[in-house]
């Protein structure tokens, strides 16, 4: 009789792994790392590189935005490299504090100017950036205009005009 019994929790047992399994070598989706916001992101050992985006005005000239965190106890160099419209390798070197959130673009901070050839609004942007003496990472900017509101005055802060879309055509239900 205890013979029966083994059996049956060994079966009990191998139904349950076997049902469950997926839950054992699955990967969990919400442990993946992901960018919680439009833009692009990197992480170095005590600087961490914040919603990257490029927006650019109706005549296609932007200026890259974003905040760069340094969380250790001493002050980083910080460095964004990108390839300017002659085809050169240009960098744009920042040094921030121990502790300090600089805001490029956000908060009253200067957006990064860079010097490249105009961008349509849905392109992406290639750049590079390296804390310290760390190995840098290359980042896949977004490319937005001024369509969505949050954007919007950030687009007129470095000159021309945000792409507006086209007004919502009202219709008088009574007239109908």
């Amino acid at each position: 009789m205890s013979i029966r019994k083994f059996a049956a929790l060994a079966i009990a047992a191998s139904v349950m792994l076997g049902t469950s399994g997926c839950n054992f070598t699955g990967p969990v989706e919400s442990l993946k790392v992901y960018a919680p916001s439009d833009g692009a992101q990197a992480s170095f050992k005590s600087v961490k590189v914040r919603n990257f985006i490029y927006l650019v005005n109706t005549d296609g000239e932007g200026a890259l935005f974003g905040s760069v965190i340094n969380s250790g106890l001493e002050a980083d160099q910080f460095k964004i490299q990108y390839t300017n419209a002659a085809g050169a390798k240009t960098d744009v070197n920042y040094s921030v504090a121990a502790g300090q959130k600089l805001d490029l673009g956000y908060g009253g901070g200067e957006a990064v100017d860079l010097d490249i050839a105009p961008l349509q609004a849905g392109k992406i942007l290639s750049i590079y950036v390296q804390a310290g003496s760390e190995v840098g990472e290359k980042l896949n900017v977004p490319v937005l205009d001024g369509t969505l509101a949050e954007y919007k005055t950030l687009v007129e802060q470095f000159g021309g005009e945000a792409f507006t879309p086209a007004e919502e055509v009202k219709h008088d239900d009574a007239a109908h």
